[in-house]
């Protein structure tokens, strides 16, 4: 899935620098271990998934920054996105734009965050028109267990097909 600049919840901090990060292994979804969640400040990180439709591609990352910021990742194609994202309001709603170096554009809109672990819970549509879904956060290792109960990212990302909250 391609990551797209997002505009994450507000428990999701902006981003102002973004390093492209990781890939999941086999076993499990690989995020970066490196994201510190440091409350109002722009240097604040939070991990990212995505998925592409059902196709079982799938995206890793981060999220840097506190209400605004960027983001960046790589997906299990070979091809890396990255983009910025806000946050508007006090519910925490979101939205982000996202460019990859495949040329692939897109939009994604944060629309709930899980009240359990704090992930903020997205989709969005890119270019090619295929949806993807999308889910940021500190715990959401945890969330995706909690939700799907595998965290096997071909697992994940195949045959999701509507928005999960």
């Amino acid at each position: 899935m391609v990551m797209i600049g997002f505009r994450i919840l507000s428990v999701i901090p902006t981003l102002t620098a973004i390093a492209v990060v990781t890939q999941a292994s086999a076993a499990g979804l690989k995020l970066p271990e490196d994201c510190t969640l440091r409350p109002n400040d722009l240097a604040s990180c939070s991990p990212l998934v995505a998925c592409l439709g059902g196709t079982g591609i799938y995206f890793t990352g981060r999220a840097i920054g506190w209400n605004t910021g960027t983001h960046a990742g790589r997906s299990s194609a070979g091809f890396s996105c990255y983009g910025e994202w806000t946050v508007s309001g006090s519910l925490g709603l979101g939205e982000a734009t996202i460019e990859c170096d495949n040329g692939l554009t897109g939009a994604a809109y944060f629309f709930s965050r899980d009240p359990q672990t704090g992930t903020g819970i997205g989709l969005g549509r890119l270019s090619s028109g295929q949806e993807f879904h999308l889910w940021t956060g500190h715990n959401v290792k945890r969330f995706l267990l909690n939700q799907y109960g595998d965290l096997s990212p071909i697992k994940l990302c195949s045959g999701l097909s509507k928005p999960v909250s």
